[in-house]
């Protein structure tokens, strides 16, 4: 059997009494925090910039935006809700990969939710969340390099949300096999934007929620894809990822879910090394409010992948002219916290990202790439080490391997609530906000009701 017919058989056999609890409550904690920062990155001005283009585009009223009094065409949907979950990098990564797998599978869930006309309960969403992250994970762990290496930003991400999306669709067989395949050809995804601090950041992952639905309807409607789409001459490994490990993809497949070592949580909406830095930078000054005046200088230490990703050029970085490079320096992070106490939201606007007291401390932060950083084990993260040296002759210094929020130095429930929290109330959705505890009991379903979607659906949206 292929490859591909393996990875097309687990969708088709995968059930929610197959499914061990750790996973489950992964991915019912992965969708409370997805969906809190979807409803809160609709606010961002470069959301509605993009979600006002695509609505003057029009079409069928089939899914909702978060966020939004408007229903658009099911892939037009899905791109906006994917923009918004992935504008503010407030969600959650697979550790040590540096992928973004839930942003990328809960968009188009919840287009073809809308679409299909048949009734969907928790347990058959959270089963195809629960596969979507699996494959996710699985794909991009098999790649020999890691995509701050090649800077192809995770190909193969739209292959697993199309397997969710075709999953709760009612694919199975030869048409999931062909949506898997559709998918493959309009896989995409390139760092160079992250670099740049370009809208294209958010906008990418948008279009991959978009092509997935795209790929689910076609092949439902008789469209064919490449059979061979990971293994084929041509296809994902061979013409994209050469000498990954593939063996990896089918260990333990169905009776192991990746998620459950695999998906780390963000304490605050900034590039994952950031929330490793600036976590760390806090612990150091143990609550105390810095300003540039009582600071020598601070010393950051990463590996050479997060050193060209968030700190060079050092000049550059020191003092970020849009908002989508404040969100990649890893200076202007630690001095924003520093300054603050604490890393927000806010912190990432037009108006903030200039503070002068913020600034001033930036330019005093000096990141540099250290070969002692350089750990295989922890992947794109590597190891960080700051020193904090005082203006009274006070050092502050400590080094950190596992962010807040990696499974092995994890967020808990509480914390995930009280984020959730936060976000619906930075959020425009008045709607999501007064429906909250309604939202949380349909996520976690603790008295084993398995309420239908639509409950969850008249939450999240007001009526139109």
């Amino acid at each position: 059997m292929t490859l591909e017919a393996r990875v097309t058989q687990y969708c088709d056999d995968l059930t929610f009494a197959s499914i061990d609890a750790a996973s489950l409550e992964i991915a019912s904690r992965s969708l409370l925090d997805a969906l809190g920062v979807s409803l809160a990155g609709a606010r961002d001005a470069g959301v509605k910039v993009l979600a006002g283009i695509v609505e003057q585009w029009g079409g069928q009223p089939q899914s909702r935006v978060l966020g939004r009094q408007q229903a658009l065409p099911a892939p037009a949907a899905a791109m906006l809700n994917g923009a918004a979950a992935r504008v503010l990098d407030f969600d959650d990564v697979a550790d040590p990969l540096g992928t973004h797998p839930s942003v990328a599978i809960l968009p188009p869930l919840l287009a073809i939710a809308d679409l299909i006309g048949q009734p969907i309960d928790r347990q058959a969403f959270l089963t195809a969340f629960v596969a979507g992250q699996d494959l996710s994970i699985r794909l991009s762990r098999a790649r020999k390099e890691t995509l701050l290496e090649s800077g192809r930003y995770d190909l193969c991400k739209v292959i697993a949300a199309t397997a969710a999306a075709g999953k709760l669709y009612g694919l199975r067989g030869a048409q999931l096999h062909h949506a898997l395949g559709i998918a493959y050809t309009s896989a995409l995804g390139e760092t160079q934007c992250m670099i740049d601090g370009a809208s294209t950041v958010f906008y990418q992952q948008g279009l991959v929620a978009a092509n997935a639905v795209r790929a689910v309807v076609l092949a439902a409607n008789g469209f064919t894809g490449a059979s061979q789409f990971l293994t084929g001459r041509w296809g994902y490994y061979n013409a994209f990822e050469p000498g990954s490990a593939l063996d990896t993809i089918e260990a333990g497949l169905g009776n192991t879910f990746s998620n459950t070592d695999g998906i780390a949580f963000k304490p605050y909406p900034t590039c994952r090394p950031n929330t490793s830095a600036v976590a760390l930078a806090l612990e150091l000054v143990r609550g105390r409010r810095l300003q540039a005046a009582e600071v020598v200088r601070i010393d950051v230490l990463t590996n050479r992948q997060i050193f060209d990703l968030v700190s060079a050029p050092i000049e550059r970085k020191q003092a970020p002219t849009t908002v989508v490079e404040a969100r990649f320096s890893l200076a202007y992070n630690i001095a924003a916290a520093l300054t603050s106490g604490d890393l927000f939201i806010d912190d990432f606007n037009e108006q903030a990202i200039l503070r002068p007291a913020v600034i001033a401390l930036s330019r005093k932060i000096f990141p540099d790439h250290d070969p002692s950083c350089e750990i295989a084990e922890l992947g794109t993260h590597g190891k960080i080490k700051i020193r904090i040296e005082l203006a009274d002759g006070t050092v502050l210094q400590g080094e950190v391997s596992h962010a807040k929020g990696n499974p092995l130095n994890p967020m808990s429930q509480e914390e995930l609530l009280t984020k959730f929290n936060k976000c619906l109330a930075w959020s425009d959705a008045a709607q999501a906000r007064a429906q909250s505890a309604t939202i949380v009991d349909w996520i976690f379903d603790r008295d084993a009701i398995n309420p239908s979607y639509q409950v969850l659906a008249q939450a999240l949206h007001a009526p139109l």
